[in-house]
């Protein structure tokens, strides 16, 4: 692959990340979907200059996939709108978004994965695109997770089986946090 077939398949990535969108329970969760998904097309034009000798590489050591999270430090407590929500037996969620939003992820990090691996083992550019590819996959696994329970505690509330709403909720709002933690922590510099 040519340095401008490199380039091009990075830029037109962009565009494909910025239109990552998913629906799930908690409006905190969109929230830091959104913000992973901005650091990450912001990530991807950084890598692209890098490719293009615009940017000279910079170092990124292992700070650039997860480095903290402020998701964490909240307490993991549901809203309001969403407790009473799955008390009347409705999770507001679209798992299916979730799952599509997952896959879109997965397919963005395999080429960046392709473009990175036709770089020299030690090329600090593709030290670079294997970091926002492994980023991508991990935040792409947590959003599968997420839609998962959703799926699973939707089924609980529709079938009245056991749990109650209580445990559902308790469910939910762990699986929420954890998407958020992961969301707090791609690519975060």
């Amino acid at each position: 692959m040519q340095t401008s077939d490199s380039t091009r398949s990075v830029a037109l990535l962009v565009p494909r990340l910025l239109g990552v969108q998913a629906d799930p329970a908690e409006f905190e969760t969109a929230d830091a979907l959104a913000e992973a998904v901005e650091r990450a097309a912001e990530e991807l034009l950084r890598w692209h200059d890098e490719l293009a000798d615009i940017r000279p590489c910079r170092g990124h050591g292992g700070r650039l996939t997860l480095d903290g999270d402020t998701a964490s430090d909240n307490p993991t407590r549901a809203s309001r709108r969403l407790a009473e929500q799955v008390k009347s037996g409705v999770i507001p969620a679209d798992p299916a978004s979730i799952e599509v939003a997952s896959t879109e992820l997965r397919g963005i990090a395999s080429t960046i994965r392709r473009v990175a691996g036709a770089r020299d083992g030690d090329d600090p550019a593709g030290q670079h695109g294997r970091q926002i590819a492994s980023a991508l996959a991990e935040l792409a696994g947590a959003l599968s997770s997420l839609a998962e329970t959703l799926r699973v505690e939707m089924g609980r509330l529709a079938g009245g089986t056991s749990g109650g709403a209580d445990q559902v909720l308790a469910r939910v709002v762990r699986a929420e946090h954890a998407a958020r933690v992961a969301a707090a922590a791609t690519l975060r510099l």
